[in-house]
């Protein structure tokens, strides 16, 4: 499969590369500064590219069969609480270069908290909820937007809260709300899950959790 990623600097995105490669994929990574990817394959192509910038990075992404977004606003609170529209309008700049290319398949990585859940934990919505305002905000612009693409084969991941255990390939999943008492899930097994959807129609434009 040739994939397109963004996100690859993160620590799940960083993670989808790696079991990427692994399982023989040949891997484009955008992102803005090449020097932060340390990884060397000959599956592996490096180009500097933004999000946010449509025409940095529309024309990398031809040949390719699938468009993969990990971005994140990173681990601090402080930059989740802020503003952003890195997801609904990086979102929109990706759907626009795959519709001039004919790319039909985008994954996108996306939070549980988006939407009201009955299994979503107390803790969650009295206060990460607030924590990640921002972040919460701007993910629910990109789902609704992505809900209007009728054209691509869309789907967008909500993992629980993200660690970083080993992969164990035991996790559970559930369209839109949290599978029952879930507590949380390594990204390595999101990771893996991420990759499965390449070639799965299970999720096609919808959503779908993870959780241990």
């Amino acid at each position: 499969m040739r994939i397109v990623l963004f996100g690859a600097t993160g620590l799940t995105g960083n993670e989808i590369l790696k079991q990427a490669i692994e399982d023989g994929n040949r891997v484009t990574v955008i992102v803005r500064n090449p020097n932060s990817i340390e990884s060397e394959h000959h599956n592996l192509t490096v180009k500097e590219g933004d999000i946010l910038k449509l025409q940095s990075f529309e024309d990398i992404i031809k040949d390719s069969d699938v468009v993969i977004s990990a971005v994140g606003t990173g681990t601090s609170f402080s930059k989740a609480r802020k503003p952003t529209t890195l997801y609904s309008e990086g979102f929109k700049n990706v759907v626009t270069a795959m519709r001039k290319h004919k790319i039909n398949r985008f994954v996108a990585l996306l939070s549980v908290g988006t939407i009201p859940d009955p299994n979503e934990a107390l803790i969650h919505k009295i206060m990460i909820r607030p924590m990640l305002k921002g972040t919460y905000d701007d993910m629910r612009r990109a789902e609704s937007f992505l809900a209007e693409c009728e054209d691509i084969n869309w789907t967008g991941i909500r993992p629980l809260r993200l660690n970083n255990k080993p992969r164990t390939g035991k996790y559970r999943t559930a369209k839109d709300i949290l599978p029952p008492k879930g507590v949380n899930i390594s990204r390595a097994d999101v990771a893996e899950f991420i990759l499965k959807q390449m070639d799965s129609e299970d999720y096609i434009r919808g959503y779908v959790t993870i959780a241990d």
